[in-house]
């Protein structure tokens, strides 16, 4: 049953507890939450007092709590949403795993790998899922991008462009391991695994910088990536965008919102003999070119808010559907663990000048022996 168009009345709900009250939890997924029939807020925990009475009172309950441990303690609970400082997410998420729940992280699930495998070991162990929020693999246009690849005539991808180039950071891990993570995982995503990386970088200062990454998938499809953090986090246009050619297709992605694809043009003449010798092998007539961006005037309708748009909505969507059903999750702690190999097999790539086969990161050999 429909409350509103792409909002349904839930049978069944999961209780869950919100672990972290700032700016991200609170504007994002706590947003996204309340439009959510399935998930039924029981708990809120912030070390900021004032944050967790807020987030308490939007939900409609009587108290919250500062120490995670009190709360799991207190609170009867199916599963935990854990959005808050990125270095900690993992260890606050393991926590709440080894009191018995599901947990859904903001990304990066984590910024260190012993943390993440631990996280992952206590869930294996307990029998509970770890779910990320790589809400780009639901983003509208990225959507569409990876139904135009997977569309009849679009032939195979053969190279991947990507850039992301936010404003100032505060230390020298976080452009990659916090600010990219979406896009290896969004490359995992559209074209499929990596093989390899050679990657350089320059240096302004610690937390300024620009990352160039040449990548080439197991598929062999090939890649340019460009990282940086020399740019503005209020002004949005170029700061994002990704490119995926085909057999004479171009898609488009700006900003994560506008999606143009280019379509084959019309052969009207080809020359297969290349009698001429010439550059060009064919004569071609342009063909029109198909552009949708996302209708903003429409306030009132699910599907004009951001973190629809975005893509969060249905990504925790997705999470609280797999605990109800039972079903595998659509992105998952294995994705998060993922994304930060390919974050460190970049490093390992500026610091030693060479390229650096995923296969044969460390990080690897330890995950298949778990």
């Amino acid at each position: 049953m429909y409350l509103y168009e792409g909002m349904e009345k839930a049978e069944r709900k999961v209780r869950a507890v919100l672990v972290g009250c700032g700016e991200q939890a609170t504007n994002m997924i706590h947003d996204v939450i309340t439009y959510i029939d399935e998930i039924e807020v029981v708990g809120v925990c912030d070390m900021n007092g004032d944050r967790a009475d807020w987030a308490a009172a939007r939900f409609g309950l009587s108290r919250s709590y500062r120490d995670l441990a009190d709360m799991l303690g207190e609170v009867e609970a199916d599963c935990a949403f854990v959005v808050t400082i990125a270095g900690l997410q993992a260890k606050l998420a393991k926590q709440c795993v080894e009191a018995g729940l599901h947990v859904y992280t903001e990304k990066p699930t984590g910024t260190e790998l012993g943390d993440v495998d631990e996280l992952l070991a206590a869930a294996k162990k307990a029998g509970k899922k770890v779910g990320v929020s790589f809400n780009k693999r639901f983003d509208l246009a990225y959507r569409d991008m990876k139904a135009a690849i997977e569309s009849e005539g679009f032939g195979r991808a053969n190279a991947f462009m990507a850039k992301f180039i936010g404003g100032y950071r505060t230390n020298e891990t976080d452009l990659l391991r916090v600010g990219c993570c979406h896009f290896f995982d969004l490359m995992r995503f559209l074209i499929g695994e990596v093989e390899e990386v050679f990657a350089y970088r320059y240096e302004e200062q610690v937390g300024r910088h620009t990352y160039a990454v040449a990548v080439r998938f197991e598929n062999g499809c090939v890649g340019n990536l460009t990282f940086g953090s020399l740019g503005s986090w209020v002004n949005g246009y170029g700061m994002e965008s990704v490119e995926i050619r085909g057999d004479r297709n171009m898609i488009f992605a700006d900003n994560g919102r506008d999606f143009t694809w280019q379509k084959p043009s019309k052969i009207v003449a080809s020359d297969t003999g290349l009698a001429n010798k010439g550059t060009q092998a064919v004569t071609e007539e342009a063909v029109p070119v198909e552009i949708l961006r996302p209708n903003y005037s429409n306030l009132g309708k699910l599907s004009t808010k951001d973190f629809f748009i975005n893509g969060n909505y249905q990504c925790v969507k997705a999470f609280a559907q797999s605990l109800l059903t039972g079903e595998d999750l659509k992105v998952s702690g294995e994705d998060g663990r993922m994304a930060l190999v390919l974050a460190l097999a970049v490093d390992r790539s500026v610091e030693q000048g060479r390229p650096v086969k995923i296969a044969e990161m460390p990080e690897m050999s330890k995950r298949a022996a778990r």
